[in-house]
């Protein structure tokens, strides 16, 4: 990732993983479709946040980061 932001933006990004969610009755369930391995965060993210929603959310450094990196097994 590389950054250009200005001041201390917090950004979010959410997983696109429509395999995830099964709609059943109206209602949302999580089933364990796909798995990330080995998933590194860069210390700007919010890991408790990550762990109860999925979503990353983090104030960016200036410059270039590793954001986040994994393994993923098909």
């Amino acid at each position: 990732m590389k950054c250009f932001l200005n001041g201390m933006p917090e950004l979010k990004l959410g997983l696109n993983d429509k395999r995830l969610f099964d709609i059943d009755s109206n209602r949302k369930t999580r089933s364990k479709l796909v798995d990330l391995d080995d998933i590194k965060f860069h210390q700007c993210v919010r890991l408790a946040k990550f762990e109860n929603e999925r979503v990353i959310t983090f104030i960016p450094p200036d410059g270039d980061c590793n954001l986040v990196t994994y393994r993923m097994d098909l």
